[in-house]
């Protein structure tokens, strides 16, 4: 019986990976799929609070897509998004392919610790668009938020421990932000600050569990 159950989990997660992972690369020509753990990583920064990398979802970033539109309505495109752990760079190529089917311009910005993983997302956008995108090699954790000038979202796809959460979170302050958080392992930490859920999803696999949290008051 173990050994069916097994060979049934291989096939459900062998589906779903190439369903929501490999084939955005077959499709755009891109180089996003590939796993990389933390072990991995060679990097002159600490990577003490990083995680590993991988792919996020298509389906979820296009759901949580959705529903911010809808949610945010005409400001939307006001917002500016922010990848936070953005990896190879699906997440802000995905982000502005929809923007663009809608006829959104966006600022939309990349940032991740492992140098590596920053070059391969300017090297993925330049494929599909005409330049190489904004990303940024750096701790998030000194990334001064204020200086957009803008409203945020923040997308987050498990990239970081709750310590270097907490520390995102103190950065951004006051500024009107809206977190979409896919894997959500330390969603605690947004209560913490006072964020309040607006929306919540789950399913089978974890990489259908997302939530997306506001510090904006509703009126």
């Amino acid at each position: 019986m173990s050994i069916l159950k097994n060979s049934k989990d291989f096939v459900v997660n062998s589906f779903y990976n190439f369903k929501e992972r490999i084939l955005f690369d077959l499709v755009h020509r891109t180089t996003s799929s590939q796993r990389l753990e933390i072990e991995q990583f060679i990097s002159t920064m600490s990577l003490d609070h990083g995680k590993a990398y991988y792919a996020s979802w298509t389906s979820e970033i296009k759901n949580n897509h959705a529903f911010l539109m809808n949610y945010i309505k005409d400001d939307f495109k006001n917002y500016h998004f922010l990848d936070l752990g953005c990896g190879k760079g699906k997440v802000c190529l995905l982000w502005n392919i929809l923007n663009q089917k809608k006829g959104i311009q966006q600022n939309i910005t990349g940032i991740d610790f492992y140098y590596p993983l920053i070059q391969i997302a300017k090297s993925n956008y330049r494929k599909l668009f005409s330049d190489e995108g904004h990303f940024i090699h750096g701790n998030v954790a000194d990334f001064n938020f204020l200086a957009l000038k803008k409203p945020l979202i923040i997308y987050l796809f498990n990239p970081f421990d709750e310590y270097m959460l907490d520390c995102v979170l103190n950065k951004i302050g006051k500024i009107p932000t809206y977190v979409v958080y896919n894997i959500p392992m330390h969603w605690n930490v947004l209560s913490n600050h006072a964020y309040q859920r607006i929306y919540a999803k789950s399913g089978s696999n974890q990489n259908q569990t997302t939530l997306i949290y506001t510090n904006i008051k509703s009126s």
